[in-house]
């Protein structure tokens, strides 16, 4: 029962925290990724930014701690769920309005999160994996997980991070961002909670020569900053939907493969464990690419 508190408290940590990014990038002049150190400057020097840092840190640490006694898979409708209250916020704080399509996309994330929950019910209540499989791992599996989750966000970065121009150019909704930046920091909390594993085996003078701590840095230094260039062009309700279930999706799978998370064998759990991904996938397919024209646009055009 403690970890799933400390499950839900992460996803609210979490909320404050995209927030913060939000408000303070939208304090800024505009940021690009093609311009790292011109970026750096900027979100270092906002206090709001780093007050945002420091709130997001304690979010992957409560969510590395739950992860330790809990089945990732169990902690899942937590952040599905915490998605109602950011919802409000964006709207209610800053006029966002999903649309039709949108309002699907985000039921399809909730629906694959409680449906992966289900298939590890009910919860065990006694630790399952504090056997110092993080302090083991083979070199080829940390690079099958942490190389791919690369590509996308540094494409991101080194291509596409380009603001949308002409006359009839369309903004994006954020999905592109959600992506880049979820992957990110889908595999920062991978590695922490593979810090988190080590630490609570007894396996903390490992930790220095281990790869975790440094591949969190890594992730999460390029994730935050993709995130919140994402967070300063685009619709906080999108990015941090998208971010939400690109990262969890990619913590399930990268944790079975990296520390053994328990993927059910039986068939009815192997069933909801596949739909809850199948959903997950279907969700981002849902979000539309593009933000509406203004109607009047639409009516001049015509």
């Amino acid at each position: 029962m403690e970890a799933v508190v400390l499950a839900c408290a992460a996803q609210a940590v979490y909320i404050v925290a995209y927030v913060l990014f939000k408000t303070a990038t939208g304090r800024m002049s505009p940021v690009s990724g093609r311009h790292p150190l011109h970026a750096a400057g900027r979100f270092l020097g906002s206090p709001r930014w780093l007050a945002g840092l420091l709130v997001l840190l304690a979010g992957f640490a409560l969510s590395a701690t739950a992860l330790v006694t809990l089945p990732v898979a169990a902690t899942l409708p937590a952040y599905g769920l915490g998605l109602v209250p950011l919802l409000a916020i964006g709207m209610s704080g800053f006029g966002e309005r999903p649309t039709s399509r949108e309002w699907l996309a985000v039921g399809l994330t909730v629906a694959a999160m409680v449906t992966a929950a289900l298939s590890v019910l009910p919860v065990p209540d006694a630790p399952h994996r504090l056997d110092g499989a993080a302090a083991a791992l083979p070199p080829w599996r940390v690079a099958l997980v942490f190389v791919p989750s690369l590509v996308l966000p540094l494409w991101m970065f080194c291509v596409r991070d380009r603001a949308v121009g002409g006359r009839h150019a369309r903004p994006l909704t954020g999905i592109a961002y959600g992506l880049g930046a979820g992957v990110l920091l889908g595999a920062t909390e991978v590695f922490g909670q593979g810090m988190a594993m080590m630490l609570a085996a007894d396996h903390w003078a490992d930790l220095p020569s281990s790869p975790h701590p440094y591949l969190f840095l890594l992730a999460g230094i390029l994730g935050v900053g993709l995130l919140s260039i994402g967070l300063q062009r685009c619709r906080l309700t999108i990015v941090v939907t998208v971010v939400t279930v690109t990262a969890k999706t990619h913590l399930l799978l990268s944790a079975t493969l990296l520390y053994g998370e328990p993927w059910p064998r039986e068939t009815g759990p192997f069933a909801l464990r596949a739909a809850g991904v199948a959903l997950a996938l279907l969700a981002l397919l849902a979000f539309p690419r593009h933000e509406r024209r203004p109607r009047a646009i639409l009516a001049v055009s015509r």
